[in-house]
């Protein structure tokens, strides 16, 4: 028997290929990802009008057969390839979208919707916030691979997630400077170190560079060089994320551990502080006051919730679909 095989596609935003890509690794099947971007007006609606697979700008990936198994779509602008495959593969797959798609809801095998988008259907699965690619099994790999870049900082140790700009946020270099100040003060708090990461959003990393370059027990990761993500999630003792990504705060406190929602100035984007808002008053997060305590609460694994339903669902789809 063939081996079934699957698609994620995603526009260009890092968070929804870690969503795709993290779900499509749980589920467990060879994955291609697709980068596909629809071109004006279509992309900019985001709804199904004429064909979608012939909107793609140049530099998109292709979308051409053979079709695969399983296609993940992640964000609104990806809906209507997903379900474009799928009808051109006379339905013979299995269609499943990350967040609310907004339309066609029905022409989904699966949706997986985080709770604070409220949508209810026999075909949807609420998550507590976004699917992301953390693993126990990548943490304890990078831990090990990585442990000689943290080798002689002291304990605890202090895991600072680093943000940035959005498609709704230009950070100012004043937001950096800010959040430096925050760096410098939680090593003193904690008389530990401090780890921080940046991601690719955030602006002006050569000022962040210069500025801890000289500052003791402060390990600043290189993300051009490598990447110890997933080593500082495992190695830490307290995680600070800053405000403004639902992906990051999910990711963090995936691991049980104490998390910090660090504000970022100027961020007034409502949706991710929503969510943050939301965990503060469940206890899983604390918003960062200059107090740095402990405390626990219960982990939450949707990724492998969802890909736990995809398999079921692909095991149904053998003989044909189910719709």
């Amino acid at each position: 028997m063939k081996e079934k095989t699957c698609w994620t596609i995603t526009d260009e935003f890092p968070g929804m290929k870690s969503q795709v890509i993290g779900l499509a690794e749980a589920v467990g099947l060879p994955t291609l990802h697709k980068t596909c971007i629809r071109r004006w007006p279509w992309g900019w609606l985001g709804i199904p009008w004429g064909d979608p697979l012939t909107q793609l700008t140049p530099e998109s990936d292709s979308l051409t057969p053979p079709w695969p198994d399983l296609v993940i779509s992640c964000g609104r602008r990806s809906a209507p390839l997903a379900l474009a495959i799928k009808e051109k593969s006379k339905k013979k797959m299995v269609c499943v979208h990350i967040q609310d798609p907004l339309v066609n809801h029905g022409a989904f095998d699966l949706i997986a919707a985080p709770e604070h988008d409220n949508l209810k259907g026999p075909n949807v699965i609420s998550t507590k916030g976004a699917l992301h690619k953390v693993t126990r099994e990548k943490m304890h790999e990078d831990v090990q691979k990585y442990k000689s870049l943290f080798k002689g900082l002291p304990r605890p140790y202090s895991v600072v997630l680093l943000g940035g700009s959005t498609n709704r946020y230009k950070m100012p270099l004043a937001a950096l400077e800010d959040l430096i100040q925050k760096i410098l003060f939680i090593r003193d708090k904690t008389q530990g170190s401090v780890l921080v990461t940046p991601s690719f959003r955030t602006p002006f990393r050569a000022q962040l560079t210069q500025a801890l370059a000289n500052e003791s027990n402060i390990f600043l990761a290189d993300i051009e060089k490598q990447n110890p993500y997933f080593a500082m999630l495992g190695v830490a003792d307290v995680i600070f994320a800053t405000d403004d990504s639902v992906n990051m705060v999910c990711e963090a406190c995936f691991t049980g551990k104490p998390v910090y929602s660090l504000p970022l100035m100027g961020h007034r984007n409502s949706k991710p502080k929503r969510f943050i808002q939301r965990l503060i008053q469940e206890g899983i997060v604390r918003s960062f006051e200059g107090e740095i305590d402990t405390w626990t609460y219960v982990p939450f694994n949707d990724t492998e919730k969802v890909a736990a339903l995809v398999r079921e669902t692909l095991k149904g789809n053998i003989n044909g679909p189910k719709n």
